[in-house]
């Protein structure tokens, strides 16, 4: 790791260091998220969403407007093993629909998707078009009925970015994600975030095998770009890559800490670990052992758009560019939330300096949480039996001395100086409330990355 370096100094290097991929750079891990330059601006985005180009519920054109009426800078719409390209064709994540007459189609271009007669995942209705001929006219869904079926043209990016990009106010990040899983249905899910171009899924024994496989294979096909590369949602379905998966891995940098809950019908076991402790497991393995932390991302992983987002990032950078969106994220330079916001992060010398955003009344509480460097890293396995609540699993579980609160604060302020013991702090901050729930399930509540 980088060490005794400043903020300023940091910045000034950080898109040399980083390279073309951000999630193989090393030592950015020491002092990132140290004082921004006062021109550093706080964007909020979302980097992991979904519309009709795989499974999500509305067209594209009403899921990222959506975004950007609701206050959102950035967005990337990464939806399932597909980019959403001027490429002419009928088939996409979980469905393939050729037209009886492709000559209906003759010099039309991107996908085109029929319209069910009946609702189900992930079919596209009736009602998800006309919402979108209600908010933006008739003229923006463009349909051909061909042997009895109506074919609907999905938005392409390029389209998209025309229609609501503006100069530092909304920006579109071009993405996918690249979803499937292990011969015993562990789903392993990753993003690439900034690309235009997708490869097949790389299907192995074991989760750690996708994953390492997956991320060799993302230098090779994006070499030269500067990309993100994000394990996404760990706890769904069920439990289903482990920390000793990223302890293994130290070239994944970005995990997705606020996502998915344990797929619906099945019970989280009462001694399996939660995405906090998760990213606590692997970052004290990670400080004890030199190598740069583990970063976690806020994600809405949106398909209904009827319920509250369940999390999001918000990056800080001079500008709502996706070259210094990326370069700050790589260093480290954004948080995580579900709902409250932090005015000010700051982390010189070994002090972690936070500050809350009030925008209601109430009680807040500032607590730091890091490791310390005698933890016990040994872990046992729990094997669960197939049942009829869970599928079968093998569950690493860690010792309760990692990730710890190393001190609380009642208020809106705090800082917390990095004792010789601690392996590393990161800060995550709670409107107290009777019913608030603990680690990542906390509302509302966000978090900073870990610092050492």
């Amino acid at each position: 790791m980088l060490k005794n370096i400043s903020r300023r100094d940091f910045l000034k290097t950080s898109a040399v260091m980083a390279g073309a991929v951000f999630a193989g750079t090393k030592g950015l891990s020491s002092d990132q998220g140290a004082v921004a330059a006062p021109t550093n601006h706080w964007f909020k985005g979302n980097l992991h969403m979904h519309n009709q180009w795989s499974d999500g519920e509305p067209l594209p054109q009403w899921a990222v407007d959506w975004y950007k009426s609701h206050g959102y800078h950035f967005i990337c719409p990464s939806d399932h093993n597909i980019f959403q390209s001027d490429e002419l064709r009928f088939d996409g994540f979980r469905f393939e629909n050729p037209p009886s007459d492709r000559d209906a189609f003759r010099g039309q271009t991107s996908l085109w998707k029929v319209i069910s007669p009946a609702p189900g995942w992930p079919k596209l209705t009736q009602a998800h078009v006309d919402e979108t001929i209600e908010r933006f006219g008739k003229d923006s869904v463009r349909m051909i009925t061909v042997g009895g079926q109506t074919y609907v043209r999905m938005t392409p990016f390029s389209e998209l970015e025309t229609q609501f990009a503006e100069p530092g106010k909304f920006l579109l990040i071009p993405g996918y994600e690249q979803t499937g899983g292990c011969p015993n249905d562990q789903q392993v899910h990753v993003n690439f975030i900034n690309v235009r171009e997708v490869f097949p899924y790389i299907t192995a024994e074991t989760p750690k095998e996708i994953l390492e496989r997956t991320f060799a294979k993302g230098l090779e096909v994006y070499d030269g770009q500067q990309y993100l590369f994000t394990a996404n949602h760990p706890l769904w379905r069920y439990y289903d890559y482990s920390p000793a998966d990223l302890i293994a891995l130290p070239q994944i940098r970005l995990f997705e800490l606020n996502n998915n809950d344990i797929a619906k019908g099945f019970d989280a076991h009462p001694q399996g670990w939660k995405p906090e402790q998760f990213w606590d497991v692997v970052n004290a393995y990670r400080a004890a052992h030199g190598q740069s932390l583990l970063l976690g991302m806020g994600s809405d992983d949106r398909h209904s758009y009827s319920e509250p987002p369940k999390a999001w990032s918000v990056v800080r950078a001079a500008s709502l560019r996706t070259k210094e969106l990326l370069d700050a994220i790589s260093a480290g330079d954004f948080y995580a939330s579900n709902g409250l916001d932090f005015e000010e992060i700051q982390f010189e010398g070994r002090t972690l300096s936070v500050k809350i955003n009030v925008r209601e009344e109430g009680r807040y509480r500032i607590q730091f949480v890091g490791t310390k460097k005698g933890y016990d890293p040994s872990s046992r396995v729990v094997e669960v039996e197939k049942g009829p609540r869970c599928p079968a699993r093998k569950i690493d579980v860690y010792s309760d001395s990692i990730g710890t609160v190393l001190d609380s604060v009642e208020g809106t302020e705090g800082a917390y100086t990095l004792k010789p013991d601690d392996l590393y702090v990161r800060a995550k901050i709670v409107k107290v409330a009777e019913n608030l729930e603990p680690d990542w399930q906390s509302k509302p509540a966000a978090w900073t990355q870990p610092y050492c």
